[in-house]
This record gives C-alpha cells, sequence and structure tokens, in this order.
C-alpha cells in the first residue's frame, strides 16, 4: 500500500539545499476555492430548492477530491439538474426511479470489487453523499484507482459549520476504500494551508 502522505505544497524546486515552492497555493486551498465557488454557484442558482438548500443557512455537504494530484473531483450532496453535470453523479448517474430504488435496496457499489463495499439503508440514501459519489465515478466503468485520495469536505453541519469531517455512513465507505483499494485518504482541515490530516480507521 502506498504511504507516502501528499505534499502540502506542490511542485518545489531545490535551490542552494533548500526545497521552495514554485506555486503559492497548495492543493487543499485549491480544492477549497473550488468548494467555496460550488456552494456560490449553487446559493445563486435560480431554482429555490437548490439555492434554499446550499445558501448560509443550509445543511449540505460540497467536497472537492483528487487522486494522486490529478484533476479535482467534485460533487454537492443531492441529485442536481443537468446544468451541474460537471459534478461527481456516482451510482446516481444515468438511472432511472426504478433502479435507484434497486440501488438502495441492494445496497451496491464499484469501490473495491475485489472486496465489495455494500451500503446500509437510509432515509436519505448514502450512495448520495459527496464521498460516495467522488468515490462511486472514481470506481466507475471498471477501474481500480490506488494512491493517494485527498478529499476537502465542505460541510455545513448545524453543529459545525464547515465540518471537514465526513459524516458516519461517508467515514465507513473512506475506510472500506482505505483497507481493501489500497488507498490512503488524507483530509483538509480546516486551514487549508495546513497539511492534510491521514484519516484514522
Amino acid at each position: 500500500m502506498a504511504s507516502t502522505p501528499p505534499n502540502s505544497g506542490s511542485l518545489t524546486n531545490n535551490v542552494g539545499g533548500q526545497v521552495v515552492p514554485t506555486d503559492k497555493e497548495t492543493p487543499c486551498k485549491e480544492l477549497d476555492n473550488k468548494n467555496k465557488a460550488e456552494r456560490q454557484a449553487l446559493a445563486n442558482d435560480p431554482s429555490k430548492s437548490i439555492s434554499g438548500n446550499f445558501g448560509s443557512g443550509g445543511a449540505t455537504t460540497v467536497a472537492h477530491g483528487s487522486m494522486n494530484g490529478g484533476a479535482a473531483v467534485g460533487a454537492a450532496s443531492r441529485l442536481l439538474p443537468q446544468r451541474f453535470k460537471h459534478l461527481a453523479e456516482g451510482l446516481w448517474a444515468n438511472t432511472s426511479k426504478t433502479q435507484r430504488r434497486q440501488m438502495r435496496k441492494t445496497g451496491r457499489s464499484n469501490v473495491c470489487p475485489g472486496a465489495p463495499f455494500v451500503y446500509t439503508k437510509s432515509a436519505r440514501p448514502h450512495q448520495s453523499h459527496c464521498e460516495s459519489k467522488i468515490l462511486e465515478s472514481m470506481f466507475s466503468g471498471g477501474a481500480k484507482p490506488t494512491g493517494h485520495l485527498l478529499l476537502n469536505i465542505n460541510w455545513q453541519s448545524m453543529a459545525d459549520p464547515n465540518s471537514k469531517v465526513p459524516c458516519p455512513a461517508c467515514k465507513r465507505l473512506l475506510c472500506h476504500a482505505q483497507k481493501n483499494c489500497d488507498i490512503t485518504v488524507h483530509l483538509c482541515t480546516k486551514d487549508p494551508d495546513a497539511p492534510p490530516a491521514p484519516l484514522k480507521c
């Protein structure tokens, strides 16, 4: 399993024995800025059912993740219309209501096909959470990603605005991936300039 944590800075140069960052934006800051921009776009959406959920008082989640420093994958914690198709849909992509009901019933997942994950039943399906959408998208089409997954979670929990901690259901999924998929998960903290923290399972 990969064990080297991601750097808090991106690329570096060695100048006179010193390591000097070549850019000013850390990976967590980049993902944090994407979270803020996406939440603002959702809060400004003309549909009140969307803007009301993602405005300042909405207890919803926006998150971005990056596998091995690659392109950021974003998600929002509800089904959204086609104008937000740039966001990951995970298992909800291209599924009918009938297929969604079956998906909830079986608890199926793309994550770790060798040791398949099974979702538990919930009034609000855990497959619709941001972390699930990001991981399920990464594993779609038979892909088996490995390496470092960096997540920046923006969960507007009523008890803890801008929480960076996954909910228990998402932590269970992330820990399963970390245990069975040769993936090491790191979570950005509330200080986007600080090094990310390894997920403790």
